[in-house]
């Protein structure tokens, strides 16, 4: 993949992934690992969307940040891409040697220091925690070219979708007017009726002003966050401008926010059946496979259906279970029937809007402990779950059922 063409930004740009938060509506899923962490497919995990696209896009260096749960993270930037993404000099700054990050504008103030050591001419800031695939050359191009301030990428969805999200109001030119977050009635986008344009939390800046912007406001404003206090600020002045996300290859521009478990139970049933419209041509350093997976973690005899197992998760034989996600750390044991037990013992585990089940390890040891509440009541009896061995996790490819 060429380098960024243009003789202005050449070795001057520098990409910052924000890779630090939970994501709280995973439940479960970010117990333990971050949100940029979650496996997808067989083989990959979220960030690896937007170090892909940072890489394809050819530039020079990129800063991770990270501070929730970092270990399985950093493990994976350490083996998949600092070991092998040559083209890029990918750097990981952690909460814990330079922050707290206690926002997402805070984080990048964490780290002036570094940044000013690259001297970088523009920073493109980027979430690692949605799923999309975006060329982010003419993201800085159409910057440069209309002497923004700054450019916000946005993504065109639904107006009735948009209501949970942060929407512009933008003019012919795509200066942003307004900036909205999770309106009531989103405002419409200028060019396609019936749809809005929703911020896809991903920036350009010139490094001098938005240097000079942290330091301003650096210990003024609790959780210093771009979408709330930096773009509006900017909005103010009419120096905000937005671009809107290409399709590639002639389709609808793919991009997905997993904050919710039914987002992501979706996106990995659509990796299974090929509908998620990725580019080929715009590859993942480790490409996400479609296959049902490793059925050796599935026992003889169970029936799965609508069901996600993620690296490392074992299924006992006979084991009935529907529109599920099943943890790496979850054991499931013989004859377990999930709409049984949901039935007799109630909600023990987190269920989403859409019916979606997460089955992990603290989820069965809720379940467990009230199986003995039950047996300790008269007539009760329910025998204890059975017990087996945690088996190593890291191995084994989800499989979708």
């Amino acid at each position: 993949m060429g380098r960024v063409s243009s003789e202005d930004r050449n070795g001057n740009v520098l990409a910052i992934v924000l890779a630090g938060g939970r994501g709280s509506r995973l439940h479960d899923l970010t117990d333990h690992e971050a949100k940029p962490a979650l496996p997808i497919g067989p083989h990959a995990r979220l960030i690896d969307f937007t170090l892909a696209n940072v890489v394809n896009s050819g530039f020079d260096e990129a800063m991770v940040l990270t501070q929730y749960q970092p270990d399985t993270l950093h493990r994976h930037l350490l083996e998949s891409w600092q070991a092998e993404a040559a083209q890029t000099d990918i750097s990981i700054l952690d909460g814990a040697d330079y922050g707290p990050y206690e926002g997402t504008a805070a984080a990048v103030s964490c780290v002036i220091d570094e940044i000013d050591l690259i001297a970088p001419r523009h920073v493109v800031v980027l979430a690692g925690d949605h799923l999309y695939q975006m060329d982010y050359r003419p993201f800085v191009d159409r910057h440069i070219a209309t002497g923004a301030e700054v450019t916000l990428g946005v993504v065109h969805v639904p107006q009735d979708q948009a209501t949970g999200l942060g929407v512009l109001e933008v003019d012919s030119a795509y200066r942003i007017t307004a900036f909205v977050e999770k309106p009531f009635i989103a405002p419409p986008a200028p060019d396609r009726p019936g749809f809005a344009l929703a911020s896809m939390g991903i920036y350009v800046f010139p490094w001098p002003l938005l240097r000079d912007l942290l330091k301003e406001i650096e210990g003024t404003v609790a959780d210093l966050d771009f979408g709330r206090h930096i773009v509006p600020a900017l909005v103010s002045c009419g120096t905000a401008f937005a671009y809107a996300l290409p399709g590639r290859q002639g389709r609808e521009p793919l991009w997905r926010d997993l904050g919710t478990l039914d987002a992501y139970h979706g996106v990995q049933r659509q990796l299974l059946d090929g509908s998620l419209p990725l580019d080929p041509a715009w590859p993942l350093e480790h490409p996400v496979l479609h296959g049902l997976g490793d059925r050796r973690a599935i026992g003889f005899g169970s029936i799965l259906r609508n069901v996600v197992l993620l690296p490392g998760a074992r299924i006992g034989r006979a084991v009935k279970m529907s529109n599920a996600i099943v943890l790496a750390d979850a054991v499931v044991p013989d004859g377990f029937d999930l709409d049984a037990e949901l039935a007799e013992h109630g909600k023990w585990c987190a269920i989403s809007e859409g019916g979606i089940r997460v089955i992990s390890t603290r989820a069965l040891q809720r379940l467990a402990s009230r199986r003995r509440g039950s047996a300790r009541l008269p007539g009760g009896g329910l025998a204890e779950p059975d017990r087996h061995p945690r088996r190593a996790a890291a191995a084994s490819p989800p499989s979708f059922l």
